[in-house]
């Protein structure tokens, strides 16, 4: 089990324009059985600001995220979806595809992450000895 928390950066294309946003995501990963994880998010852009929740998988290196987003922008809040392909180990790129009141977009994007290890009972692992997150004690 793991925590990972980062800055992303994604070129968001809709509408014929296109425009860069800022963002932090956090998620949480249990790869004990199946491989599985939720993040949460923000993203801000022009006169967008987003919140979203996704559930994903995947396995080292690549993985499928999906989920709802909020947005509040000039014509008020709006729900929307969205998902994503990403790959990555620390350093990552992700494609998103979102679809909000009625308007798609693509937006590739990328982003770093930190882990932070967490041992079984979801407390921050302090143990500096060998061993690490991919090793089962059950």
């Amino acid at each position: 089990e793991y925590l990972s928390i980062g800055p992303m950066l994604h070129l968001n294309v809709g509408k014929g324009k296109a425009n860069v946003s800022f963002g932090v995501e956090a998620a949480y990963w249990n790869y004990k059985n199946f491989p599985y994880s939720i993040d949460f998010g923000f993203d801000a852009g022009g006169s967008k600001f987003r919140l979203y929740s996704e559930v994903q998988t995947g396995v080292g290196l690549a993985g499928i995220a999906a989920g709802p987003v909020l947005e509040f922008n000039e014509e008020g809040t709006q729900l929307g979806f969205q998902g994503s392909f990403w790959a990555n180990y620390f350093w990552g790129f992700d494609l998103r595809f979102r679809k909000i009141g009625g308007e798609s977009y693509i937006a590739p994007g990328t982003y770093v992450k930190l882990p932070i290890v967490l041992d079984g009972d979801g407390k921050r692992n302090r143990n500096s000895g060998g061993g690490s997150f991919w090793d089962d004690d059950d």
